[in-house]
């Protein structure tokens, strides 16, 4: 029996683009009018409720983007990556054998996967899995995480995260790492998680509810860090083992440790503890984040790193 194509999915024969990506952090949503001799009248709580359902879908697809991931040398570049909702992820073999993006933990093709895709050598096209609110309400999977593998090569292995958050996360550490320490889905990596510290965010961009929450998971355990924040955004710039992708000026926001578990939580109250930095968080403002930590066991003797970024444009 010949099984239904799963939501979101679509063959895509084009040419990928290069690999890894930048977001831009804001976005901007166009105002129209109607006619001026329309009645004034208040909408009902109906009304206004389907209004922001259809403004949250259009703000979906506005900042909606392709990723591209490369099979080849026998891997798949990049191997983990955290996406937005909506995002769709696209694989290109390059490699001269055959090759599959399977959806699954087990490592066997049994007919519960998310998606599966074989690829017969190189320039036999793409395969794109749009993850949308269809696809994960069809394919539910813990913590919004997909992975995958590929059959013929078991060793070949790879992680999606779908985010939904308040913010954008950008500033991955991709193409490249300073330290040859990339991570397509997070900051570069340390030496406590052989990942990056990776920066999501929870709540609101409401400044009156001050309820946004950032944490940051996948860092070494025990270890100073420091919250940096800044409304300007930067190429990416060296900072330790990391990049920096804040422009000046930018704000610290106090000290803490990473934890037992390597993770780190602030929030809520961020608005509030902004104004003892003399820059206090205001409607309209795009404010972009980042965390600075310690590591001690070094790839290039630098001892610190930097997380991803996660940029929100904060509302009333």
């Amino acid at each position: 029996m010949r099984r239904a194509p799963s939501p979101g999915f679509s063959a895509d024969p084009g040419p990928p683009g290069p690999p890894g990506r930048a977001r831009a952090g804001q976005e901007g949503m166009a105002r129209s009018g109607g006619p001026q001799d329309m009645p004034r009248t208040r909408p009902t709580l109906p009304r206004v409720l389907r209004l922001g359902a259809v403004l949250a879908v259009l703000a979906a697809s506005a900042r909606a983007e392709t990723i591209d991931v490369r099979i080849q040398n026998y891997q798949f570049t990049g191997q983990h990556l955290t996406i937005q909702l909506g995002d769709t992820v696209r694989w290109t073999n390059f490699d001269g054998t055959i090759h599959t993006t399977t959806e699954g933990t087990d490592l066997i093709l049994n007919g519960n996967e998310a998606w599966h895709r074989q690829f017969n050598g190189t320039g036999t096209g793409s395969f794109s899995v749009t993850f949308n609110a269809a696809f994960l309400a069809a394919f539910p999977r813990p913590q919004d995480t997909y992975s995958y593998f590929c059959v013929a090569h078991t060793s070949m292995r790879g992680t999606i995260t779908v985010v939904q958050g308040p913010g954008l996360p950008f500033c991955f550490c991709s193409p490249l790492g300073p330290c040859s320490n990339r991570d397509y889905g997070a900051g570069c990596v340390n030496s406590g998680q052989l990942r990056g510290g990776r920066m999501l965010g929870s709540g609101s961009t409401s400044v009156a509810a001050d309820d946004l929450v950032l944490t940051v998971d996948l860092l070494p355990v025990n270890q100073a860090c420091i919250l940096i924040r800044g409304k300007n955004e930067n190429v990416q710039t060296q900072l330790g083992e990391g990049w920096r992708c804040i422009g000046t000026p930018f704000y610290r926001l106090g000290q803490q440790s990473t934890g037992p578990n390597g993770v780190y939580t602030r929030g809520p109250g961020l608005g509030g503890a902004s104004t003892a930095s003399g820059a206090r968080i205001q409607p309209g403002e795009t404010w972009h984040f980042q965390l600075w930590y310690r590591d001690l066991v070094s790839q290039c003797g630098n001892y610190s790193n930097v997380s991803n970024g996660y940029s929100v444009r904060f509302t009333p």
